[in-house]
């Protein structure tokens, strides 16, 4: 599982979007800021055929500047990346769990208030990450599943789960369920 997609994979993502609009544009930005200059050129090619050495303009630059400022704060403050699968193992280990627990937590199944703060600290240590962009991270809606299936109606997220519900279902033994849900410290 590739965790950071490089710029050329964004981009491929991006133009093969079936529109290219101010929402798929803005989607994109918001998910990667840091490739927003090369989202901008892009864009611009998709939408309109442009000379290869017309400049931007000074209304261009400054809207740029404006959506690269105001995405990369963001980026920023949450100052947490996709864990490599070494620290989704670590993590794991750490926490006495299997996998598909770090798994459902990464992919935002777990309601982090349902995860002890020094849980959250555990796994904000093994990702390199502070405990507040973890939360920030793990408070987003859930990641959809990357696979696709035919169904009869139309696919939904689901609402998110306790951290104590996805041990049980995990076969997670009680004592180590006490240890992660448990706000003692």
């Amino acid at each position: 599982m590739n965790s950071v997609p490089t710029e050329g994979e964004v981009l491929d993502a991006f133009a093969a979007e079936p529109n290219h609009d101010a929402a798929t544009f803005q989607r994109y930005l918001e998910k990667y800021p840091q490739f927003a200059i090369a989202l901008v050129d892009l864009s611009r090619e998709l939408s309109r055929e442009i000379a290869e050495d017309e400049a931007l303009s000074d209304r261009e630059i400054a809207w740029i500047e404006k959506a690269t400022r105001k995405y990369s704060e963001g980026w920023a403050s949450a100052a947490f990346a996709d864990p490599t699968l070494e620290q989704r193992r670590a993590a794991a280990k750490e926490l006495r769990v299997p996998r598909q627990v770090i798994t459902a937590i990464l992919d935002c199944k777990v309601a982090v208030e349902t995860i002890s703060r020094r849980t959250r600290r555990r796994l904000a240590l093994q990702f390199n990450a502070t405990v507040d962009g973890l939360v920030q991270a793990l408070s987003g809606p859930q990641l959809s599943a990357s696979r696709s299936y035919k169904a009869d109606s139309r696919p939904s997220t689901g609402e998110k789960v306790s951290l104590e519900q996805v041990l049980r279902e995990a076969g997670v033994s009680e004592d180590i369920i006490a240890d992660l849900v448990s706000e003692d410290d």
